[in-house]
């Protein structure tokens, strides 16, 4: 608890004065001097015992969100004695790109960071909430900090402080996912006219689950005991050996000024294009895998980890690997290749979305070319002006214009 020097000078003058007015046995002065040292002693007090028995709660209701998911953060304060808290300050920092409303609650603390804001008052044995919306104006982390709790009596005499209040948290925003016209053309080379569904043949060793018997299932398969558990018929679900497998790539030149709008602006709508292509590979039960040439925030430039899993849990962690990505490589993707090639599957389909402007570098044709010996490759270039670019010789391309601003746009189309 800290005590300001103003407030300890006026308590020494009207400690003297009450013992002056005291001994010369004037009354009225007296009782004023008095009044203000009780008041003062009662402020002590209040603000010595202010933090005892008040808890404090930060919730969000999601850790991961798409990027027009609503996103709630609920605040939530309990006063657990009888003394009542007035004017209770809560701060804590959140890393800027997060809209909270109402907006008063937030206001820009330094670079990166903002401060949020808010004042609670409580009475005795009461507890209070408060909920505000969070609206991301980019994908990424965010960041909530521990924050802090300042409080000064109604007096003025005296101020208390608590620091780290919270549990750190975090909050991951995945890129937007926009629906993608002129598909069909892409699938058809990807995957062929009729994809087929389901893997070659099945393999009896890798159990994944139960489902109900069926009447063309044969005995040998039934699960007695998750029978009996169902109180009905369950047969053991097996996994293929042979998954369909989409190995998407994302590229970006080393060389390209990536601190300029237009191209970070470029590469948004790249990874907004790797983002819809991955939601929409996920619900058809493929097989993701995610490379890029990019680095990444968490994993630097190593590779991004991947899913054993399928469906809404494989979506998530590639989501979140682009989430995570920055603006700028290190590397050539010409050498991601070619470490690449010997991990691809033969009959893979590979599809690489790629933000290079003007002709194609001879090393990464060169590879494309290796890896169509393994699988169908396709390109997908994102261009500012798709005008500014030949198209190459004997490669399957595809491309986005990006010169839309990213968060405009509804829509992509492939042409």
């Amino acid at each position: 608890m800290a005590s300001r020097p103003a407030s300890i000078f006026l308590i020494a003058c009207f400690g003297a004065a009450a013992l002056y007015t005291g001994l010369r046995g004037d009354t009225v002065p007296l009782l004023a001097a008095l009044l203000v040292l009780v008041a003062a002693a009662a402020a002590y007090a209040w603000n010595h015992f202010v933090f005892a028995k008040l808890t404090l709660e930060r919730k969000l209701n999601r850790r991961c969100a798409d990027f027009d998911a609503p996103i709630v953060l609920r605040l939530s304060a309990a006063n657990r004695k009888v003394l009542p808290i007035f004017g209770l300050k809560v701060n804590f920092t959140i890393t800027s790109g997060l809209e909270v409303e109402p907006a008063a609650a937030a206001a820009v603390h330094d670079a990166g960071y903002d401060m949020f804001q808010e004042v609670l008052h409580l009475s005795w044995y009461e507890k209070r909430s408060r909920v505000y919306q969070l609206r991301p104006t980019r994908r990424g982390r965010f960041q909530f900090g521990t924050g802090s709790l300042h409080y000064t009596d109604p007096f003025g005499f005296f101020s208390n402080a608590r620091e780290e209040v919270f549990d750190e948290d975090q909050l991951i925003v995945f890129p937007r996912i926009v629906p993608i016209r002129g598909l069909d053309p892409l699938h058809t080379y990807l995957f062929g006219s009729r994809p087929k569904e389901g893997w070659i043949f099945q393999d009896p060793l890798n159990r994944v689950g139960t489902r109900p018997y069926q009447s063309t299932d044969s005995a040998r398969k039934i699960n007695w005991k998750a029978t009996a558990r169902h109180i009905q018929a369950q047969v053991d679900l097996e996994k293929p050996s042979f998954d369909r497998e989409v190995i998407l790539i994302l590229d970006q030149p080393p060389g390209l000024p990536w601190w300029t709008s237009r191209v970070a602006n470029n590469l948004e709508i790249a990874i907004m294009a790797a983002a819809s292509l991955i939601h929409s590979y996920a619900e058809q039960g493929y097989e993701l895998k995610l490379v890029t040439n990019l680095v990444s925030k968490t994993h630097g430039t190593g590779g991004l980890p991947g899913s054993a899993a399928r469906g809404r849990a494989q979506r998530n962690q590639h989501l979140t690997n682009l989430a995570l990505l920055q603006s700028f490589s290190m590397e050539p993707t010409a050498k991601v290749l070619a470490r690449l090639q010997y991990k691809i599957r033969p009959g893979s389909s590979i599809l690489i979305i790629t933000t290079a402007v003007g002709r194609l570098s001879p090393a990464f044709l060169q590879q494309v070319r290796r890896l169509g010996l393994q699988g169908k490759v396709a390109v997908i270039r994102v261009l500012p002006d798709s005008s500014d670019a030949p198209r190459e010789a004997g490669l399957r391309e595809w491309r986005i214009e990006g010169g839309e601003p990213w968060h405009e746009a509804a829509a992509l189309e492939l042409s």
